[in-house]
């Protein structure tokens, strides 16, 4: 339990990041945080995907209840939210969790993997491509290649872009030549590094780029103090492959535990 706790939390707090992006962004977007005890609530109100805006870090200083979930709820409807994510570890949700989803309008979503490896040596991994950390000038560029391959809406590049500069984050790139063909980030929070926007584009994979990047972030990670690295990807199911997972594994991750992802939509205002 404490390492999920950590875990968690150290989720929350990339997530509180964004709330950290210049003004221009946040209010573009519409960007806000909130902090309910420990649980940390972000509201990406403007977010054509519908992906930002997340409730994480519940249950571990207060048990979740029908409660709690309707003030996460309330706090999400008055910042203008219209969809939240919840992130929940399995081990923290209630008995009666059907019940308060049925009774708040959430479903479930997609199955994510959260994977986590412990401080120690980490082999180097081969590749030709050259890996490296991302120069400040280079971060529309790295947040351009995440949306092409991601195949997400323009307006979410500002907002990657960005986070590649919050405090705590590192972002990595590999390169073939002067062309940028791989990303990711680090996100140190405390004990802490969270491996994030792994992507490469189609015509350099296979070529040991996300490996190579996660290995390296893991380096880093330990050198700067943290005792575990984690990362998240989507559970594959039976008889799939799940590349992402499996370069995780490649570096030394293990799956720590299986997340369902549940959320809740506004529902629309009907006027007579």
């Amino acid at each position: 339990m404490e390492l999920t706790e950590r875990l968690e939390r150290a989720e929350g707090e990339m997530m509180w990041a964004l709330t950290q992006t210049p003004p221009g962004v946040v209010e573009a977007l519409g960007i806000s945080g909130h902090r309910i005890g420990k649980g940390i609530v972000v509201v990406v109100s403007n977010d054509s995907i519908d992906y930002w805006s997340r409730a994480s870090g519940f249950g571990f200083d207060r048990p979740i209840d029908s409660a709690l979930i309707g003030e996460i709820l309330e706090v999400a409807r008055a910042a203008g939210g219209r969809v939240l994510n919840f992130h929940l570890a399995p081990e923290v949700l209630p008995a009666d969790w059907a019940e308060i989803c049925a009774e708040y309008g959430i479903v479930a979503g997609g199955t994510w993997v959260k994977a986590v490896r412990e401080a120690g040596p980490v082999a180097p991994v081969q590749t030709d491509l050259r890996i490296g950390v991302i120069d400040p000038e280079e971060a529309a560029v790295w947040a351009a290649t995440q949306i092409e391959i991601f195949e997400m809406p323009a307006d979410q590049t500002d907002l990657l872009a960005a986070f590649a500069g919050v405090p705590g984050c590192t972002a990595y790139g590999a390169w073939d030549g002067d062309k940028l063909v791989a990303t990711g980030a680090l996100v140190v929070t405390g004990e802490i590094g969270e491996c994030v926007s792994g992507t490469t584009l189609p015509a350099y994979r296979g070529r040991g780029a996300q490996s190579a990047i996660l290995a390296r972030r893991a380096e880093d990670a330990f050198a700067a103090g943290c005792r575990w690295v984690t990362s998240e990807t989507g559970k594959p199911g039976p008889g799939e492959h799940n590349s992402s997972l499996a370069n995780m594994e490649r570096v030394g991750f293990k799956v720590a535990y299986d997340r369902p992802i549940y959320r809740w939509k506004a529902q629309p205002t009907v006027t007579v």
